[in-house]
């Protein structure tokens, strides 16, 4: 999926656009109870981690939360 954007992009088109997805979806999902025929619109797991760089941050949450943190003692000690 990777997609790269050069120039300037407007987030508020863009949350605008998002947003009417989700409005769609809302409605199908009033409609008809399931969300089977917007399948097709939505990106598989593996394709949105890809895009946002899911295991990237994953690996460093893990990294961050054994490096980081600091022991400390109970109250009292």
């Amino acid at each position: 999926m990777g997609v790269r954007i050069s120039g300037v992009i407007d987030p508020v088109s863009a949350l605008r656009v998002v947003a009417k997805a989700a409005f769609d979806l809302f409605q199908t999902l009033r409609a008809a109870e399931t969300q089977k025929s917007k399948l097709h619109a939505m990106p598989t797991r593996q394709e949105l981690y890809d895009a946002i760089g899911y295991f990237a941050y994953e690996a460093l949450d893990q990294h961050i939360a054994q490096t980081v943190l600091p022991h400390t003692p109970p109250d009292g000690e």
